[in-house]
């Protein structure tokens, strides 16, 4: 038994201990049957008063057989709406809505740019940046090509207030591009970290991480000189087909996710299948269905890595449609496998 099925099974049994007996149960729901009654014939007679006071007795006549009724006053609605409403079931044969099931087509969306580029580098100066996009925020790293004399330096731009861990730090406010920012020092060994962040425009806040190899100075002078630019995210898959009006929300080396889906694509080391399997396009792997969501587990037995996809479940999805999509996925020059 597995942990999720123990969790369902204690659930169940739970639920029914604190539940009533029967006895009991149906005794309070021909109470409740009594009780709704008298309700209505309350309801009942209080119109039939209410018409004879206004003489409504010429609402009494019956009509000529086969004929129409005679529409009711318009203060008969009103009155019987106030009734207590019936409960109703499901129409048999009718199923209870529920989302609608996940569709795939070709790949829509543009991909995401980093909008900068630094201008004052470090001594040595900086590589090529490698770019990612994690949960919306973009991510360039540039390394420092000087080793010895040079240092790294990470650029995010993003939707989001910038965030860090807790502990003590430093913060003195700075100017850069002509706005308010802020410089924040964490002192820790070998060196300390300078991160230096700003609102450029709404919704969109800059934040640029590096060393203490550089002052403070120094690291506002880099923020000043950002250029603009236009350096695509890196893609670790190409895909032949994707979740229907899908835009990117994370793409690293190692995972692609979608929004507003939430459909995942990862590259993990090589695993063993485990189950009944399946092909997926020219590989072998296994389909799993779960309280939280459906999984493809494919074996790249010749990267040799394992390419997991997984849909949440709040999106229908059929086997065929899941492997038709992971059969779709290829591996680019930037794909590495993750933890």
């Amino acid at each position: 038994m597995t942990e999720v099925d123990e969790l369902v099974r204690g659930t169940l049994r739970r639920h029914a201990e604190e539940a009533p007996d029967g006895a009991r149960l149906l005794a309070a729901v021909h109470e409740r049957s009594r009780r709704l009654g008298r309700r209505r014939r309350l309801a009942v007679a209080a119109v039939v008063a209410a018409l004879v006071v206004s003489g409504g007795a010429a609402f009494a006549a019956v009509a000529p057989t086969g004929g129409p009724r005679p529409a009711p006053p318009a203060g008969v609605a009103s009155a019987t709406a106030s009734a207590p409403a019936p409960t109703t079931s499901p129409t048999p044969g009718r199923a209870p809505s529920s989302p609608a099931a996940l569709r795939f087509g070709s790949p829509g969306y543009a991909l995401p740019t980093f909008p900068f580029r630094p201008v004052v580098t470090p001594v040595g100066g900086l590589a090529d940046p490698v770019v990612t996009l994690a949960a919306g925020e973009l991510t360039a790293f540039y390394a420092a090509r000087d080793g010895e004399r040079g240092a790294d330096v990470t650029i995010r731009v993003g939707p989001r207030t910038p965030s860090f861990d807790a502990g003590p730090a430093h913060e003195t406010r700075q100017q850069v591009r002509g706005k308010a920012a802020t410089l924040r020092t964490v002192v820790v060994a070998p060196a300390n970290r300078l991160s230096l962040y700003w609102l450029e425009r709404p919704g969109q806040w800059v934040r640029v991480d590096t060393d203490d190899t550089l002052t403070d100075a120094e690291l506002v002078r880099l923020a000043d000189a950002l250029a603009p630019a236009a350096v695509p995210v890196l893609m670790p898959f190409r895909f032949d087909v994707v979740p229907a009006g899908a835009d990117l929300d994370t793409s690293t080396r190692s995972v692609v996710a979608f929004r507003p889906s939430g459909v995942t694509c990862a590259l993990r080391g090589p695993q063993p299948l485990t189950g009944a399997t399946v092909p997926v396009g020219r590989y072998r792997g296994t389909v799993r269905h779960t309280g939280t969501g459906a999984t493809v587990t494919v074996a790249l037995d010749d990267v040799p890595a394992t390419l997991v996809v997984q849909v949440p479940a709040r999106y229908p999805v059929s086997d065929a449609d899941l492997v038709r999509f992971a059969a779709g996925i290829q591996l680019t020059a930037d794909a590495e496998p993750g933890s």
